[in-house]
């Protein structure tokens, strides 16, 4: 009997020791670092010592939290993580900071009530409370989140020192009296609508160019644009509102940034030129009068919806240096007929092609390590170019693996290389799939290269 209680006596004490664990840490869902969300209700909060980002809208509009505790392991707060906390007024720890997202304390009072005049968490300036009509921030300061000075109608001055990196969205908006901008060449980053609503913006030139090279706004009127070779990144929206026909992008260039083209309904030509490494999320949503793309050698990401509802796109020469395409990068391109993916092309999304209802040849290169079987999503009419082991075949089921079969025969033979040429000449015409399988080589683009290497392969000399 004596036993009996005594193992009873360690059931229960061990169950008090553990359920509470469990419970608190079943709130949170952490996945690789980053706190997807929390489902608590608890007003106040201790972020896990496992966490290192808060990801975007983890706590967004739980207006139970009134305090959160970070450790100085937590690096980044993502996009409106805690949007819409309309009872958290205190915010602990953090010292190693570095980034804070868009609209990350929206309706929290955090920032309004704060006492302080530069509300600094680690080295973000979240907002300012001061009055004064000329700022210089503090020294440790290397980012200045969204809206953090924005309707600060008495601001005249702002000056930062050597070592703020990024600006974020609308920092300075609607700062109605803003003249006089000091930024450093470290900045690299400046978000949507930063300087909108302010003389300074106003008074910036055709090209608002700040920072190192980042082009604010293009403000020209001028319907074929070539960017200036000291423009480094295009930020968000610096084209929105233009009349642009045509731009060429400089070798400088290394970003386009999220929207920077978005509904630039005139559009009807991009030149992009090696150097660029990225085309953001949305970066030409909207173009509609955009016929063609050809991406750089050097690119590594498409973000997501760079192309979307672009209807007036037919062709897409997509090249890369091991280039992810995201999901749904051309989605809604009613018009597209063909897409080259060259062998630097790695990765291909879910949905990268959703609804592009022409779609008729894809050619993907042996290299492409993944091809999602949701890529071509309502594409009824698509065919897969592609060798016969590669990954892309086992991936769709409408496949050709006769690469250069340009009279669609389904063999290979001189009259390939014969209709390839005329093709180049502009004195033959091919349908999207034999457009995209004459793409021999797998380079991205159909040229006398291709139909000289089937010549070779016919001849048993390749």
């Amino acid at each position: 009997m004596k036993k009996l209680c005594v193992l009873l006596a360690l059931v229960l004490l061990s169950s008090f020791f553990i359920v509470p664990v469990s419970a608190v840490h079943s709130d949170f869902d952490v996945r690789s670092g980053v706190l997807v969300k929390y489902s608590g209700s608890d007003e106040n909060v201790t972020i896990p010592e496992t966490v290192f980002e808060i990801g975007a809208g983890a706590f967004e509009n739980n207006t139970s939290l009134r305090s959160v505790k970070l450790h100085d392991k937590v690096y980044t707060i993502g996009d409106r993580a805690f949007y819409g906390c309309t009872s958290l007024s205190t915010v602990s720890g953090g010292n190693n900071v570095g980034r804070v997202g868009d609209l990350a304390f929206r309706y929290a009072p955090y920032l309004e009530k704060s006492t302080d005049k530069y509300l600094m968490l680690g080295n973000t300036l979240l907002w300012y409370n001061g009055t004064s009509d000329s700022v210089s921030i503090p020294v440790r300061c290397t980012a200045v989140a969204s809206y953090a000075f924005a309707r600060c109608s008495y601001l005249k001055s702002f000056t930062a020192n050597e070592g703020l990196i990024s600006i974020g969205t609308g920092a300075f908006y609607a700062c109605g009296a803003l003249s006089e901008v000091n930024i450093p060449s470290t900045v690299s980053e400046i978000g949507a609508y930063a300087f909108d609503g302010t003389p300074y913006l106003e008074n910036a030139g055709e090209y608002a160019v700040t920072g190192d090279g980042v082009l604010v706004r293009y403000q020209g009127t001028d319907t074929a644009v070539k960017v200036p070779e000291n423009v480094k990144r295009i930020a968000p929206h610096a084209f929105i509102s233009s009349k642009t026909r045509s731009v060429t992008i400089p070798e400088s260039v290394y970003s386009i940034d999220p929207y920077a083209f978005a509904d630039c309904v005139g559009l009807e030509k991009v030149t992009f030129n090696d150097g660029l490494v990225m085309i953001g999320d949305g970066a030409f949503r909207g173009c509609k009068a955009l016929s063609e793309v050809d991406t750089p050698l050097s690119l590594s990401y498409l973000g997501q919806g760079a192309f979307g509802g672009d209807s007036s796109l037919k062709g897409a020469s997509v090249c890369g240096n091991e280039l992810t395409l995201s999901y749904n990068a051309f989605k809604g391109c009613t018009g597209l007929n063909y897409v080259h993916l060259s062998d630097g092309v790695t990765d291909v999304l879910d949905n990268a092609f959703d609804g592009c209802t022409a779609l008729e040849g894809v050619s993907v290169a042996p290299n492409t390590a993944h091809f999602s079987s949701q890529a071509l999503s309502g594409c009824d009419k698509a065919v897969l170019c592609c060798e016969k082991n590669s990954v892309a075949a086992s991936a769709f089921s409408k496949i050709n693996t006769v690469m250069g079969d340009a009279d669609s025969d389904e063999s290979l033979t001189i009259l390939d290389s014969s209709m390839i040429q005329l093709y180049i000449v502009g004195l033959y015409d091919l349908n999207g799939t034999q457009i995209a399988s004459s793409d021999f080589n797998f380079d991205g683009f159909v040229d006398i290269l291709d139909a000289f290497e089937i010549q070779l392969k016919i001849a048993s000399l390749k």
